[in-house]
Parts: structure tokens; C-alpha cells; sequence
């Protein structure tokens, strides 16, 4: 057995690896294994796994997470690994069992080694150790704990590199350390020692020009990144190597010099030439962009090479006010010494293409000497005249808000030995030989930074959440973030929250961010007035509907052109730099956003625009693909469709996209359509249309319990129903509330907005709504464990639905009806309704609703004592459910065979399915099943003989039976409590509890004590 933490964390038997689920089970191992043999206390695991803001249920989930661990441990033959010491839990792991606790030996003997001066075995030792790493450290685990340990432990890992370079270096094996430490300081800029051995290793080799360049490059990087100069002894180093004062490594054998004859320097007559110094002035408050910079300088390496033929292109490409214009200019700064033949500069914007080359040309050529008398008026003899003028020359050449590739061919020099750097804010990807440069959006951070470079530390450290505020709503755009310092320094006075407050009114933000001539609005003008009248209908339409993301088909309906059309439309808008790209969605669609700033000049500038017809037209065709979407899902609420509403047809692509993928489909969209009927209702543009596509999203929003969403369309829908005054609108959104709040395991909701849908559809004669809000009305008196109010609800339910013809509103009202029979103890009537109720959903096509009918019919058998059938029923429905794709549906009939199996004594085998149903039931925020998890946890392990843990577990479900309000789940759950601590107390106050309930167990708990409970439930394995 093996445990590996350098690299993805893994358990191994040999070359085998053991599968420990999730990665809070890997984070739960790391953090037990960096404390090896040592015991780790639950709270310090509870913060490991969920730092500050752990669940509820952390303590069981621990728990649960330990059964895992110990699980796979014993796989291995190692049972006894993880071992129980209070106040936690302790790794037992024997030496040589952890690759972490190997590396750490054999770099200490490595470094043994190196002080005896035995470096070849020092030099095998570092390597071995090296060998033992499959990645970076601790990969797959995101928990604060484990990425500090990840780096302290990268140090060690380029320590043991920079142990081998040592060795090494002493051997003379000096082309190794070069690759080796190239490599190194390649991903750690900030090594000294690194740099020092790299530095020795190239003047021993004779090259002192490229060991002197290391030393200004690290220079450089530590002074742009740390504000700090190297150290004394990377000082002293390059002293040496520039006065060649560096002591030599020892030769291992004395070779005879030749004398070498000294050759005449050749002096070379050459055209006088004026150094042009020809670019704007640096910023002093340059910030970020750190990656990038580093890039071109690599690129810049290039032009160093002899056998070059090629020129240098560098294209900086990035949105408005990304900061291009900064960048160039900075690099051809810190260029200068490189390029020691000078720096030239030309500023393309609004250049017409053949007048704005020639007059580029002649501020260039005059930058280099060339008056103006001297000047070719033909465009090809200019071009030829300043190709000459820079050939064999070295310089840096900075083209500046180039628009198109034509711009700028005609300017790029003939030497290879030029670096051009070209600023646009489009890609230009037809530049030949080029290489691109993207600028992005600055995060929190640096903009921040940025900030209080211009605007001075100590102010922003004196307010730093509202600078984050302020550097949060200037998007991370360079530009808006200088016109916000500018405004700051232009009022001295003003405390930071001011403008924070004044950025958060997004009717004002644009104004606000304009100062002097530096203004974002105008950045976006440029952009905006390239668009023809098809694009900026587009680019008004889509800002004002405010979407999250969305794919480019929206287009379609909106400017009523095609799928194909309205792609084309929404990448020119990517092209002006007026959209993001920001990803592709699980049916490989490319999916974009605006960004909050370009969103609000959008807006802004469609102002007046008519939205209304445009915005019906893409709600129909969200309605249709809606529909389609949840027509091929499983079936969890009963449907709520109006009557007498046509989807009508949209474009064959986009329904084929739905048909082949409804999950990734509506995954992708839920955000999209939710937002788009906000802002339908937000524009005036309500109707029977968008109650339709409420409806339908009923059944996809609970099968995931997604409830935020499905809050916010009925919120939106109950609002305009209230407004219209129509009852059957408001019929129809009540009872789709009453379903969502029954999903929340919020039944006095529940409760009340049923009981209102039923009095508005009986106010317009709705008989198929009437049936599903008594439906409703039953099954949440039937959780509540009132059976008299639930059965009269649920057989007016299925006579009206049997009058509406709404068979799935008959089979739900037979479930309910069965169910209440099995917990009144008349099993048999019980199986007789759910038997009928698995034909009517298989007459329906409705394999969820037969999957859950035949789970109930399981429930009967166990009740009867009938396991093997229980287990071949809840079988069953698993694999319907789970071929249906409903994953929270599964996990209830996991939870009804984990049930069963305890029965049978396999209590091992049903752990496995609990804590497989425990984290299903998390992920959906599921309550109900949370506690029914855990409960039947804590029946298992009462059943086991596990006295602690069930007491532990069972305590757990109760607080959270109290909290969903359900009494006769508490009555159950007292019981198998009261047994597991022989508490007479606890016993009667389940018997009192369920008499009020009523049903079979009342009367089986008076005949019964705690003991003779416990004794029955261990008798019965």
C-alpha cells in the first residue's frame, strides 16, 4: 500500500489504484497524511474540508468520508490504518508507505551526502527523490491547507533541482546544469541560487555574455515584481563574471594553453546614422500584465539568432481600454538595450490605408534622419527608401491601434534583427509569421494594485473593501480603473466609498467614469460606430436583455434572419471587441457575454429602440425549445400546461440540439431563458406565452432541485398574473409554487399556495389544475403524517382527474392513497393501489412514475418481511431511474434496498449505498433525503451492534426531522434512538408522538419497550 501526495492524490495497492469517490474523500487522506501518525482532530478535518464555512452536517459527513477511507484501506489488507483516538482520527501508515515521507529521506541523505562531498552519490539521491513527483503536489484537492503545502513543498521540489545543478557543477557537467537550471528558473524567476549556478555554468562553458544576461534578466524581474534588487551574493557573482575574477571549477585533469595570436581589429566605414528614440514616455504606475511581458521579451530572444531571416512580429490584441497602447510601449522600454540601434513609433488610429502608411512613413523615416526634402512621393519608393534605412540595423518598431493587416505590411522593416510590436483590437490572424498576444480582464487583485500605484497605498489601504468595490465595478478594464484614480486624485477629500457609491447606480456609471479626456464611453465609441444597422440592432437588443451568457442562435429571433445569419452576427460583435467568448457548453455551442460596462453603453445607446415584437418573438422560441426539452426529461412534477397554446415551429438545428441532449441543453440555457423572462416581464412583454414556459420548467427545475431559478420565473409569473387579474394564470403559478415549496420540504407553503391554486381554478372552472392542487394538497398532508386530510384530497383528485382526462393526476393520487394504506398498516390494500398505479404509469410511457410506484411497492414488502422481494423491487427501480438520467429519484431507491439489506444482515453492503445516497441527496439540497439518509445510517449501524454511532447519527436526523416540522419521521427516529441508548425517556416520548400521528406504528409501540425494540431490530438481521 501506498499513499501519494506528490502529485494527484491516490491510494495504491501496487500498481493498482483504489478509488476513494469524490475529492473530499482525497482532501480528508491529505490532510490526515501530512500528519502522519499523529491524531488530527475533527474540527481541524471539518476546517481542512470546508474551510469557514462548513455544513450542518459536517460532523456526519466526516463521518462518512472516514467509512470511505477505511473502506479502501481495507481493500488493501491494511484495516486497520485509519484508527479512531479522541478528539479525531489518526493515519497509521509504516515507513515507505508515503511517496511524501520517501522524498523528505531522500533529500535529507542527499544533502548527507553533499556536505561529505560524495556528489555522485549525492546527485543519485536528489534524483531519486525527483523521480517520485507525477505532477504537481497535492492536484485534484482546491482547500487552502493543501495549496500552502503545495507550494512550501514546490520549494523543496526546486531545492532537490538546484542539489543535483550543485553536484553536478562540481563534476563539470556544465551543458547539464544549463538545461537543468534553464528549465528551473524558467518556472521560478524569483530563485537566486538558480540563477547563480545557471550564471557558473554558462561562464564555465564561455559564455560570459549569455551568464551577464541571466543576471540582468532576474534584475529586471525582481525589480518590476518585488520592487527589490538581487542578492549580495547574485551581486558579487556577476561583479565576477563581468571582471572575469570568477574562480574557476577545478579541472580534473592540467591542459597545456596554446598561444593564441592577436588579430587586428577591422574597422568598417559605414552611412552616418541618428539613433531615433522615438516612443512615447513610459508608465511610471505600469501594472500586471506580468505573463505577457514575459512573453515578448522570449519573443524579442529570437532576433539574436544568426541564422534568422525573418523579422519579429508581435500583435497585442485586446478590448478597449485593455491597456495594449501601455504594454507596447513599456516592453520596447525595457527593450532598449537590446536594441541598441533605437525604438520607432507610429500611431495608426483612424488612418486612412494608403495615406495613413505614408504618413507613418514619413515620421518614421524622419525619425530616422531622412528630412523631408528628402522624401520619394511614391508609396513603394518610400517603403524601399526606410527598408534600407533599417537593414542589418537592430531596433524595436511600435505599430500602434492598427485597424486591418493591409495597415500595417508595407511597415514592417526587412531585418531580421527588428522586433515589431503591434498594437489592434482585432487579432489580425492574417499577419503572416506573427505571434499573438491576448490581453484579458484584470482580476480583483491586480486592479487593485493598479490602484494604489496611482493613487498611493496608503489611501486604499485605509478603505480597502471599497476599493475592492471600486476595482470590482470597473470590470477589471485598465482604462476605467485610471479614469476612477484620476477621479480620486482629483478630490483628494473624498473617502473611496464615495466613489464606490457613486460607480454602484449603473444609470451613472458611465458618467462617472470619465475624467479630464480619459473616458470609457469614448474608448467604446470607436468600436460601436463601426457597426452597420443589422449589427447594432443586434448589439442593442442583446445589451438590453441583460442575459448571463447565451448562444449566438438568440440572434435568430430577434432580428428574424437564420441560425447561420445570426452566428455570423454575433462573432462580427466578438471581432469589434463588443462581446466575450466564454466557453463552449456541453453541446459543443460557443457561448458569450457582455461585459457589465460594454452591457450598460449597449443599453444606453438603445435607447427608444422598439423591443417589444423582437422579444415575443424569441419567448415563443424559448416556449418551443423549452418544451421539447421538457418532454424528454423524467416526469417529477404533474404538468401545469395551459390549454389551447401552440408552441409553432422554430428552426429544425435548434430542435435537433434539444431532442440529442435535453439535459446539457437546459444546463446550459436555465440561466439564459430565467433571465429572458425577468426581463420580458422588466420591458412590458408578458403573457399566456411566458406562464407556458414557467410551467414547463417545472418538472427540469425540480428533477435537479434547482430552486433559485425556479423561484425567480414564478415570482416574475405570479407578479404579472396579479396584475393581469387573471384567475387562471394565477390558478396555474400557485400550483407551481405549491410544488416548488413542497420540493423544499417547506410544507406550510406548500400548503397555502395549493389551497389557492385550488380557489382560483375553481373560480374559472380549471379542472385540470383543481386536480393537481388537490393532488398537492394530499401528498403534503400525507408527508405531514395527517392521513385523514390527505386521503380526502387525494380522492378528489382522482375524480377530477379521471373527469380531465389527466391520467398522470390519477396514477399520483393512487401513489398517495397506496402509501397511506401501507402506513395505516392495510398492506395489502396498499399493494393493490401501487400495483395499479405501476399500470398506469407504464400505459403512460412514464418510467419515472413506474420506477417510484414500484419503490413503493418494496416498501409493502418490507413491510411484510418480505426482504429478497423488497430488494428485487427497489432493484428494479434503480436501474428504471437511473437509465431516465433522474439521479436524486436513484438515490431514493438506493435508499429503500439500503433498507432492505439491513434487513438481511449485509450491513457493510448497504453503508456503501447510504453514503452513495447521502452525497446524492447533498448535491441536491435535498433535506428530506439528507435526513432520511443519515437516519437510516443510524438504523443500519444499530442494527450492526454499533451502539456510538447509530446514538450519533440518529441524533442528527432528529434535529433535522424537528426542523422540516415532520412527526411522524421524529416518532420513527426516537424510537431506534431510545433503543440504541436504552433510554426509557426518549422511548416514551416516541410512543406519545406517534399516537398523535396515529397509523400501524402507534399500536406497535405500545406493545413494545427500548430493550425489546433493539433486541427485535438485532434479532431480525
Amino acid at each position: 500500500m501506498r499513499v501519494l501526495l506528490l502529485g494527484p492524490v491516490d491510494l495504491r495497492d501496487g500498481e493498482r489504484s483504489i478509488g476513494l469517490g469524490g475529492t473530499k474523500p482525497k482532501t480528508m487522506l491529505a490532510a490526515l497524511m501530512l500528519q502522519p501518525r499523529q491524531v488530527v482532530p475533527i474540527e481541524q478535518l471539518i476546517g481542512h474540508l470546508w474551510d469557514e464555512d462548513p455544513p450542518r452536517s459536517a460532523t456526519a459527513l466526516v463521518h462518512t468520508y472516514v467509512s470511505t477511507l477505511r473502506r479502501a484501506f481495507a481493500s488493501t489488507g491494511r484495516d486497520q490504518v485509519l484508527v479512531t483516538r479522541a478528539p479525531g482520527y489518526s493515519l497509521a501508515v509504516q515507513a515507505g508507505e508515503s511517496d511524501l515521507e520517501a522524498f523528505e529521506a531522500l533529500v535529507e541523505r542527499a544533502r548527507r551526502l553533499e556536505r561529505a562531498e560524495q556528489h555522485e552519490d549525492a546527485a543519485t539521491h536528489y534524483q531519486r527523490a525527483l523521480e517520485l513527483w507525477r505532477g504537481p503536489a497535492l492536484s485534484g484537492i482546491d482547500a487552502p491547507f493543501a495549496r500552502a503545502k503545495a507550494l512550501a513543498l514546490e520549494e523543496e521540489r526546486a531545492g532537490a533541482e538546484e542539489g543535483i545543478a550543485r553536484c553536478q557543477l562540481v563534476q563539470r557537467h556544465f551543458s547539464e546544469v544549463i538545461s537543468r537550471m534553464s528549465g528551473l528558473v524558467a518556472r521560478n524567476p524569483v530563485r537566486e541560487e538558480a540563477h547563480g549556478l545557471l550564471m557558473r555554468a554558462l561562464y564555465e562553458s564561455e559564455r560570459q555574455a549569455d551568464a551577464l544576461a541571466v543576471y540582468q534578466n532576474v534584475r529586471r524581474y525582481l525589480d518590476d515584481e518585488l520592487g527589490v534588487e538581487p542578492g549580495e551574493m547574485l551581486q558579487q557573482l556577476h561583479n565576477n563574471v563581468l571582471n572575469g575574477s570568477l574562480e574557476r571549477v577545478a579541472a580534473p585533469a592540467v591542459v597545456v594553453p596554446v598561444e593564441a595570436v592577436a588579430e587586428a581589429p577591422v574597422v568598417v566605414a559605414v552611412d552616418q546614422y541618428t539613433v531615433p528614440r522615438h516612443l512615447p514616455p513610459d508608465i511610471g504606475d505600469f501594472t500586471g500584465r506580468a505573463g505577457q511581458l514575459d512573453l515578448m521579451l522570449r519573443i524579442s530572444e529570437k532576433t539574436a539568432v544568426a541564422s534568422r531571416t525573418a523579422t519579429a512580429t508581435v500583435v497585442v490584441s485586446g478590448f478597449g481600454g485593455a491597456g495594449k497602447s501601455a504594454l507596447a510601449v513599456h516592453a520596447a522600454h525595457m527593450l532598449r538595450d537590446r536594441y541598441p540601434d533605437g525604438q520607432l513609433f507610429a500611431d495608426l488610429r483612424e488612418a486612412d490605408p494608403d495615406l495613413g502608411v505614408r504618413d507613418a512613413l514619413r515620421r518614421l523615416l524622419n525619425a530616422l534622419g531622412v528630412a523631408n526634402t528628402d522624401l520619394p512621393d511614391d508609396l513603394t519608393d518610400r517603403v524601399e527608401l526606410y527598408r534600407r534605412k533599417v537593414a542589418g540595423r537592430s531596433l524595436v518598431v511600435v505599430l500602434d491601434n492598427v485597424s486591418h493587416e493591409h495597415q500595417v505590411r508595407r511597415l514592417l522593416p526587412g531585418s531580421p534583427h527588428c522586433l515589431v510590436i503591434i498594437t489592434s483590437r482585432s487579432r489580425l490572424t492574417g499577419l503572416e509569421g506573427a505571434e499573438f498576444v491576448e490581453l484579458g480582464f484584470f482580476d480583483v487583485e491586480a486592479s487593485v494594485q493598479m490602484l494604489s500605484r496611482i493613487v498611493g497605498e496608503q489611501r486604499i489601504a485605509a478603505e480597502p473593501e471599497a476599493a475592492r468595490s471600486i476595482a470590482r465595478l470597473c470590470g477589471g478594464i485598465p482604462l476605467a480603473i485610471r479614469v476612477a484614480a484620476a477621479k480620486l486624485l482629483a478630490r483628494p477629500h473624498w473617502p473611496l466609498k464615495v466613489l464606490a457609491g457613486r460607480l454602484s447606480d449603473e444609470r451613472r456609471r458611465l458618467d462617472e467614469l470619465q475624467a479630464g479626456d480619459l473616458a470609457i464611453r469614448s474608448s467604446l465609441q470607436l468600436n460601436y460606430t463601426e457597426l452597420g444597422p443589422l449589427h447594432r440592432r443586434a448589439f442593442h437588443l442583446l445589451t438590453l436583455l441583460d442575459l448571463p451568457d447565451f448562444g449566438a442562435w438568440l440572434a435568430a429571433p430577434l432580428l428574424e434572419i437564420s441560425a447561420d445569419d445570426a452566428e455570423d452576427v454575433v462573432e462580427h460583435l466578438v471581432d469589434l471587441r463588443l462581446l466575450d467568448v466564454v466557453g463552449v457548453d456541453p453541446l459543443g455551442r460557443v457561448r458569450y457575454r457582455f461585459h457589465d460596462l460594454i452591457r450598460l453603453f449597449g443599453a444606453e445607446q438603445a435607447g427608444g429602440e422598439r423591443a417589444d415584437e423582437a422579444v415575443l418573438r424569441m419567448m415563443t422560441v424559448w416556449m418551443h425549445l423549452v418544451e421539447i426539452g421538457a418532454r424528454k426529461l423524467p416526469r417529477v412534477t404533474l404538468g401545469l400546461r395551459p390549454p389551447g397554446l401552440n408552441t409553432g415551429e422554430v428552426d429544425w438545428r435548434l430542435s435537433a440540439d434539444v431532442e440529442e441532449n435535453p439535459t446539457g441543453w437546459l444546463k446550459a440555457e436555465t440561466a439564459a431563458v430565467v433571465r429572458s423572462i425577468e426581463r420580458a416581464h422588466e420591458l412590458g412583454v408578458m403573457g399566456s406565452t411566458t406562464t407556458l414556459i414557467v410551467s414547463l420548467l417545472a418538472s427540469p427545475f425540480a428533477v435537479r432541485n434547482e430552486f433559485d431559478g425556479w423561484q425567480r420565473i414564478l415570482d416574475v409569473a405570479l407578479t404579472s398574473a396579479r396584475t393581469s387579474g387573471d384567475r387562471g394564470a394565477l390558478a396555474t403559478v400557485h400550483a407551481g409554487l405549491g410544488q416548488l415549496k413542497y420540493e423544499q420540504d417547506d410544507f406550510a407553503a406548500a400548503l397555502e399556495h395549493f389551497g389557492l391554486a385550488r380557489e382560483h381554478a375553481e373560480a374559472v372552472s380549471d379542472v385540470h389544475t383543481q386536480a393537481v392542487a388537490r393532488a398537492g394538497l394530499g401528498t403534503v398532508h400525507r408527508e405531514l403524517g395527517e392521513t385523514g386530510p390527505a386521503a380526502e384530497h387525494l380522492v378528489a383528485a382522482a375524480g377530477l382527474a379521471q373527469e380531465a382526462g389527466d391520467a398522470d393526476v390519477a396514477a399520483a393520487a393512487l401513489y398517495g392513497l397506496g402509501a397511506i394504506s401501507r402506513e395505516n398498516g392495510d398492506v395489502d390494500d396498499a399493494v393493490e393501489s401501487l400495483g395499479r398505479c405501476v399500470g398506469l404509469y407504464r400505459e403512460m410511457g412514464d418510467p419515472r412514475g413506474e420506477a417510484l410506484a414500484l419503490r413503493g411497492l418494496s416498501l409493502c414488502h418490507r413491510a411484510r418481511g418480505e426482504q429478497t422481494a423488497a430488494a428485487d423491487l427497489s432493484t428494479q427501480a434503480i436501474a428504471i431511474l437511473t437509465g431516465a438520467g433522474d439521479a436524486l429519484g436513484a438515490a431514493y431507491a438506493r435508499q429503500s434496498l439500503a433498507k432492505a439489506l439491513v434487513r438481511q444482515g449485509k450491513v457493510a453492503e448497504a453503508a456503501e449505498l447510504l453514503d452513495a445516497c447521502h452525497e446524492v441527496f447533498a448535491q441536491h439540497r435535498d433535506r428530506f433525503g439528507v435526513a432520511l439518509a443519515i437516519r437510516t445510517m443510524g438504523e443500519a449501524a444499530l442494527a450492526g451492534g454499533d451502539d456510538v454511532r447509530a446514538r450519533e447519527l440518529l441524533e442528527d436526523a432528529l434535529v433535522r426531522w424537528e426542523q422540516l416540522g415532520l412527526p411522524q419521521w421524529q416518532a420513527r427516529t426516537l424510537r431506534d434512538l431510545a433503543a440504541a441508548a436504552s433510554a426509557d425517556d426518549l422511548w416514551a416520548r416516541a410512543v406519545d408522538l406517534a399516537a398523535s400521528v396515529g397509523g400501524r406504528e402507534a399500536a406497535e409501540l405500545r406493545e413494545l419497550t427500548a430493550a425489546g425494540w433493539r433486541a427485535h431490530v438485532r434479532q431480525h438481521l
